[in-house]
């Protein structure tokens, strides 16, 4: 019996057969897939604020001009200046800034800071108004309260509003006449523990009444010669010849001529440098004074000279502000985070895409 003839594996003139992957190529395909999947939704949970609106805070500042009057457009620009600047010194740099009113309103992503940060933003230590003015007078604070017939002037009925209380302060404590001003000084002498209300109101173009920062001092003070706005650089340093903090600065071209005026003609006298309202320093005038440049010197430590140089750098401005309130709110995406949304949905397309060319290209290779 003859051996069988072997049959071919396919007939001549068909295709040969198709071959799959491999094992070891399917489980590469799936372990980029699975990565590829698992990369793109840790991308979406690192990314998932950019789906809502972020948080933020709304914060409103109430403002309150000299007269108590509301604050002009040209000074309502300023006051939001102000805020936008303060917001920038704690770290907030996209803060938009708008009026309400005479109320200023900023709205900034985060909700780091509280109601007391807020506060401070504009209080005793983050003064709003400087001058430097002559000292004509200046006598020892006395304790205890004045009986009510030592006032000057009847004070003002329970209930008035800022404007009259600022008016009253003005009419007590910003007088030309002497023999007022004498008697003034002595019923203020009784009251540098308290809050000012004149603090930041102040008229320059008016002598002035007023205490020391640490209240032991009251101070008869002349008109004003310069205020903040005149002043264009201010540093607090460490003096080694006098063994003294100091406070050096230098003012503006204008302010130079009427500095080196002034000193020419009353050395050996004093000069206050207020901050609303309070006396910082009053040091005295030692020589002539050209150039523009000056260094004031005074019982200062570390704090109190930063402090005067700061106030000194930051200027004056002829609007009070004050925190109102604050409140958390969500604030819309903004145009990155709306980019970023675009970007993440077409990787996401893209993904499912490969995925699924990925899904089919082994089905129809298995």
């Amino acid at each position: 019996m003859s051996n069988p003839v072997p049959q071919p594996a396919f007939q001549p003139g068909a295709p040969p057969p198709r071959k799959g992957p491999t094992a070891a190529t399917r489980l590469v395909v799936i372990s980029l897939l699975v990565v590829l999947v698992l990369g793109y939704l840790l991308a979406l949970f690192l990314t998932r604020d950019i789906w809502s609106g972020r948080e933020g805070t709304r914060a409103v500042f109430a403002t309150q001009t000299g007269d108590g009057s509301p604050p002009p457009p040209n000074v309502m620009a300023q006051a939001l200046n102000d805020v936008k600047a303060r917001l920038a010194e704690r770290g907030v740099s996209d803060a938009e800034i708008a009026a309400h009113g005479s109320n200023v309103v900023a709205t900034f992503g985060g909700r780091d800071l509280d109601s007391d940060t807020l506060r401070n933003m504009f209080g005793p230590e983050e003064t709003t108004t400087l001058y430097i003015r002559p000292l004509i007078q200046s006598m020892p604070a006395e304790a205890g309260t004045p009986p009510p017939r030592a006032r000057p002037l009847p004070p003002p009925g329970p209930g008035s509003d800022p404007a009259e209380l600022i008016a009253y302060e003005k009419e007590l404590r910003q007088s030309t006449a002497q023999t007022f001003q004498v008697l003034a000084m002595q019923f203020q002498s009784t009251r540098c523990d308290e809050d000012d209300l004149l603090a930041g109101h102040d008229d320059p173009n008016l002598p002035l009444i007023t205490c020391s920062t640490d209240g032991k001092t009251v101070y008869l003070l002349d008109r004003s010669i310069l205020g903040g706005e005149d002043v264009q650089d201010a540093t607090a340093g460490w003096d080694a010849q006098p063994g003294q903090h100091v406070v050096d600065l230098k003012f503006d071209d204008n302010a130079t001529r009427t500095w080196a005026d002034y000193t020419s003609v009353h050395v050996g006298t004093q000069t206050a440098f207020t901050l609303d309202t309070r006396v910082l320093s009053a040091p005295q005038v030692q020589e002539p004074i050209p150039g523009g440049r000056t260094q004031i010197t005074g019982n200062f430590t570390a704090d109190s000279a930063r402090e005067l140089a700061d106030a000194l750098n930051g200027g004056s401005s002829p609007v009070a502000l004050s925190f109102e309130s604050s409140a958390d709110e969500t604030l819309p995406a903004t145009t990155f985070s709306k980019v970023l949304r675009v970007v993440v949905i077409a990787a996401g397309l893209g993904l499912a895409l490969v995925v699924g060319g990925a899904v089919a290209y082994l089905a129809r290779r298995t």
